[in-house]
């Protein structure tokens, strides 16, 4: 299982990138990040003192929506990268 993290770059709702071609929905600016333990996202989230939050797969989709679901995956497949 892969669990997620996103912390927003600001209070605001920014969007950047092109439009995802099947929804016409873009990408909030903010950073996404994808781990293979509970554990260490925690320990992430309490490094980064609050500005990152526990979201689901979901909410994830929905922040990067300027993305297909086959660019989604490569990300998360590359954030997680040498984690076991």
């Amino acid at each position: 299982m892969i669990y997620f993290a996103w912390a927003a770059d600001s209070q605001a709702e920014t969007f950047y990138g092109p439009p995802n071609p099947r929804t016409g929905k873009r990408s909030r600016v903010g950073v996404l990040s994808a781990f293979c333990s509970r554990k260490a996202r925690s320990a992430f989230i309490a490094q980064s003192q609050g500005a990152a939050a526990v979201v689901t797969r979901p909410y994830a989709l929905q922040m990067k929506a300027g993305l297909d679901d086959r660019a989604f995956n490569e990300l998360v497949a590359a954030l997680v990268g040498g984690e076991e």
